[in-house]
C-alpha cells in the first residue's frame, strides 16, 4: 500500500484532487481511499487530505501518519509551522507546487526523490485563476509512478464533464510534461 499526505491550504483543491486521484486509481483496477480532514473550514487556512493506493482492498480508515509520499500545494505551509518531513518513511517522494529546481530544494534532504512543477503557472495558463489540483495530479503521476496519467485525465473528465474536464486534463497533461524529478 502506498500512503500519501496532501498538504495545502483551503481553496486550492487538495481534497478534490484526493477523490480524483482515488478515481484514477479504480480507473486501473486498483484500489484507493482518500481521507480529508478539514480543521478550521476556511480559504487559506491549512488542510490536511491522506490518500491510500493499494492492489488489494483497504481495511484501515485512519488519517496517514507515515507518508510514502508527501504532496505540497504550497510551499508557504511551512512558513506556517507545519513540517512535511514529519513521519516520513524511508524513502519518501515529495511533490512540490514551485518553479525551483527540485535538486536546490532546501526541504528535499529528507525525500530520497523529488518532484517540482509551477503547478499554478500551468493552471493560469491552460485554465485560468482556478486551484492548481489538476496540475499537482500531473505532478504527482509523473514523479511517483503510482497512477498513469491517462487514468488520472479520465478520472479528471469524468469528476468534471464537457470542456471544464477536458481542460483539467490538459493541464493534468501539460503538468506531468514540465514536472522536473530530481533522484538523491
Amino acid at each position: 500500500m502506498k500512503e500519501i499526505k496532501i498538504l495545502s491550504r483551503g481553496g486550492q483543491g487538495a481534497v478534490t484532487a484526493a477523490k480524483i486521484l482515488v478515481a484514477a486509481a479504480i480507473k486501473e483496477s486498483k484500489y484507493g481511499q482518500a481521507v480529508p480532514n478539514f480543521g478550521q473550514e476556511r480559504k487559506g487556512a491549512p488542510v490536511y487530505t491522506f490518500a491510500r493506493l493499494d492492489q488489494e482492498p483497504i481495511s484501515t480508515h485512519t488519517y496517514v501518519y507515515h507518508p510514502h509520499a508527501v504532496v505540497l500545494f504550497d510551499l508557504f505551509l511551512m512558513e506556517l509551522g507545519i513540517d512535511p518531513c514529519v513521519g516520513l518513511r524511508e524513502n519518501a517522494i515529495l511533490v512540490a507546487n514551485t518553479p525551483v529546481d527540485p535538486a536546490k530544494l532546501e526541504i528535499g534532504l529528507s525525500f530520497a526523490k523529488i518532484g517540482c512543477v509551477d503547478a499554478w503557472e500551468v493552471t493560469k495558463e491552460i485554465i485560468g485563476p482556478v486551484p492548481p489540483n489538476a496540475a499537482m495530479l500531473g505532478a504527482l503521476a509523473r514523479t511517483t509512478g503510482w497512477v498513469g496519467i491517462d487514468a488520472v485525465c479520465t478520472a479528471l473528465e469524468g469528476f468534471m464533464p464537457g470542456n471544464k474536464g477536458a481542460k483539467n486534463a490538459a493541464c493534468a497533461r501539460a503538468a506531468y510534461e514540465r514536472t522536473m524529478v530530481y533522484a538523491q
